[in-house]
């Protein structure tokens, strides 16, 4: 690469902005995607928290309706911590990108050290800012498993349910 062009032109600096902000829209897409997820599982833990409580004797379908309050819970504590590494992704993505910025500038107007200062800052963001999207990404697979585990108790009580019932009239 010919750094005479960079710095003849200012702007050209401005492409190394781009790895950043497309890995800070990267995190930030996956951190809707995580907060509608928190919703669902939100949502799944208060209905089975009322079914537990609106239930009248503790009978195999309120341990079912337990068991399905406690994998809801655990999953939205998986979803919170897999959040908060998605915005600490985002910020350091977002502060690389504005100390590469800034170590250009410095580069530009020939500040000593500073475009030193600024490389490795950027460098030691954008590293965290990975870690932070690998973390949320393991820490989202180990929901996706509590949430398959959660259905196939569902598909285990229907399956048992349906077992227990007398076949339709006409049934052959």
């Amino acid at each position: 690469m010919d750094l005479a062009a960079l710095s003849d032109n200012p702007f050209a600096v401005l492409s190394f902005i781009a790895a950043p902000a497309i890995l800070t829209n990267a995190s930030t897409l996956l951190t809707l995607s995580t907060s509608n997820r928190l919703a669902r599982a939100s949502d799944r833990a208060r209905a089975a928290a009322a079914e537990v409580l609106a239930a009248p004797t503790s009978d195999h379908a309120t341990r079912r309706c337990r068991t399905d309050f406690q994998l809801a819970t655990r999953r939205a504590q998986l979803l919170v911590a897999a959040l908060r590494q998605f915005y600490f992704a985002a910020g350091a993505f977002a502060a690389a990108a504005c100390v590469a910025l800034l170590g250009a500038f410095a580069g530009y107007f020939k500040i000593p050290v500073l475009p030193l200062a600024g490389q490795v800052l950027t460098i030691a963001a954008a590293i965290a800012g990975v870690a932070g999207l690998v973390r949320g990404s393991l820490t989202l697979l180990a929901e996706t498993r509590l949430a398959l585990e959660a259905l196939d108790h569902l598909h285990a009580a229907i399956t048992q349910w349906a077992a227990t019932r007398p076949p339709p009239a006409g049934a052959p």
